[in-house]
């Protein structure tokens, strides 16, 4: 019996799934829901040493480290419940047994009827110097404050901004004729959404930055952080009722301090927004937002918190982490935007999650009036 001769749009199909996978230049895998490995792209067998055969069909256990295993099960739960995990820090074990470290992603994967049916594992391979300056936060400091000397983080944006939005605008449109055309495959349109998805993902960072530094460094004034707050508020007044999602105050009398209003107003919004987010169908969703002084630390405070689900420690040592997310639309910066501009202001930024639930977001700042 003789095969048939492949039809052109087969042909297409295979040479995007080719280019979109197998030959992508970022180490991929696919598991099923089982957490069994699925398909390997050339990367991702290059970085571990497995062949693409001898990883076909092995358990996630033979690639993590037995200590990470729960780490593993609760980021493919976590992906599972949101769509995707962006830049987790993780270890993966080669086929000699060696530990790679890598920035992990993992998107879900879902049929017609929205059941998850298995993940695509994105691996980004971080040096051990770059590993542990990670773990430094005096890194994190130290670079803040080299950025500060800077007239504008703009200088750094508008080198690679300008060059990535036109290749950019290509990409999305021809992802869009491609997908527009008649006639196509079912399995070409959806690579043309993928590349579609990630292309908008990519401009929607740049349009983070650029937003960022077009107002140049902060300009502190003194300012109430209860005003600033208000503020927020005002414009996520809408967000706030279409989620049904209601407001306690509780704001203390406290000294003004020095801040940018305009960043400032920025920083808690996104906080509020989060909130909002992670309280999406609660019956009954509440942000409670306080402010005043604490006389030991001798610090201004604005507190944000909510009563949704909380955060697993796993996501609270990575929230800081640049391009790390668990929003399927999300970018990752503006956590990681927020204690820049918290180091600015001489303040810090604090995060935790209380175990009876809820997430607590708390702004600290010193520069009083």
């Amino acid at each position: 019996m003789t095969n048939k001769k492949e039809t052109p749009q087969h042909a297409l199909q295979r040479s995007l799934f080719d280019a979109v996978f197998f030959n992508a230049q970022e180490p991929m895998l696919v598991l099923d829901r089982g957490l069994t490995v699925l398909l390997v792209n050339n990367s991702a067998v290059k970085l571990l040493g497995w062949s693409g055969l001898d990883m076909t069909g092995k358990p996630a256990s033979a690639l993590v480290l037995e200590k990470d295993l729960a780490d593993f099960s609760e980021l493919t739960a976590l992906a599972a419940k949101n769509g995707v995990v962006r830049n987790y820090r993780f270890y993966m074990l080669t086929s000699s047994k060696n530990i790679v470290r890598l920035f992990l992603t993992v998107q879900s994967l879902k049929d017609e009827a929205g059941a998850v049916n298995g993940f695509c594992f994105y691996l980004s391979p971080v040096s051990p110097d770059e590993w542990s300056a990670l773990k430094d936060p005096h890194v994190f400091k130290n670079a803040a404050r080299k950025l500060n000397r800077l007239t504008s983080i703009g200088q750094l944006t508008s080198m690679f901004a300008h060059d990535i939005k036109n290749p950019l605008h290509v990409i999305l449109s021809t992802s869009e004729l491609l997908r527009a055309q008649e006639g196509q495959p079912e399995s070409v349109k959806t690579g043309a959404e993928l590349i579609e998805r990630n292309a908008r993902r990519a401009s929607k960072i740049v349009k983070t930055l650029l937003d960022f530094s077009r107002s140049g460094m902060c300009r502190l004034e003194p300012y109430s952080v209860a005003d600033a707050a208000e503020s927020a508020l005002e414009l996520i007044d809408s967000s706030l009722k279409a989620a049904k999602v209601g407001v306690q105050r509780d704001f203390a009398e406290a000294p003004k301090v020095f801040l940018d209003p305009h960043y400032m107003h920025s920083v808690i919004y996104n906080i509020i927004n989060n909130a909002v987010q992670a309280l999406d169908g609660a019956p009954q969703g509440r942000v409670k937002i306080s402010s005043g002084w604490l006389e030991k630390e001798k610090e201004v405070f604005l507190t944000i918190s909510d009563n949704g689900p909380g955060l697993e420690t796993g996501m609270l040592e990575n929230l800081f982490q640049p391009f790390f997310t668990t929003k399927d639309n999300g970018t990752g910066l503006g956590l990681y935007l927020a204690r820049q501009i918290m180091d600015e202001h001489g303040g810090r930024i604090i995060v935790s999650s209380p175990a009876e639930g809820g997430a607590i977001v708390s702004l600290r700042f010193k520069k009083t009036v």
